[in-house]
């Protein structure tokens, strides 16, 4: 009974004092040192860099690329279009079209973390709702999505062009 006591106060000490009282140190520390808020604050673990590049001089890149359905190798069509930057989330605005050019319309969504949300138009004004994850290769400045919609799955790569 005690040691369940005793571990109930334990932790909820350690709730009260908060997250700022584990510390990651590099070194040990001695009597009189003392740490900075920042220093405590600061996690560097697990930090990668994601980011879709962007020009210096304006918040939007262009892309190009091709797309397919899932169980073929074949490319179904092409699309192309920008990635602007607001605030939280990187905005894609771009054409697409069939390689019989039968078929074309626009994509409009968002990128955000890994996922990508938004809606495919097509010529007669027909909105299809897509959703999917997306990779940024940065070694080869790709963007490698898989999407699917209400019927279908698929695969798009598309080239980032920097200006």
């Amino acid at each position: 009974m005690k040691k369940q006591w005793m571990t109930g106060i334990i932790i909820s000490m350690l709730l009260l004092m908060g997250a700022g009282a584990i510390v990651y140190a590099q070194e040990p520390l001695y009597r009189d040192q003392t740490v900075s808020m920042q220093a405590k604050n600061t996690n560097k673990a697990g930090t990668t860099d994601t980011t879709i590049p962007l020009s210096n001089d304006t918040s939007r890149v262009k892309f190009r690329g091709i797309w397919g359905y899932q169980r073929s190798n074949e490319t179904s069509g092409y699309l192309g279009g920008v990635l602007v930057k607001r605030e939280r989330v990187v905005v894609l605005k771009g054409l697409w079209n069939t390689t019989d050019n039968m078929t074309k319309g626009k994509i409009v969504g968002i990128i955000k973390r890994g996922y990508f949300d938004g809606r495919i138009i097509t010529q007669n004004q027909t909105t299809c709702r897509i959703v999917g994850l997306y990779r940024y290769d940065a070694e080869n400045n790709l963007l490698h999505f898989r999407w699917m919609t209400a019927q279908q799955t698929g695969w798009t790569h598309c080239d980032i062009l920097v200006n």
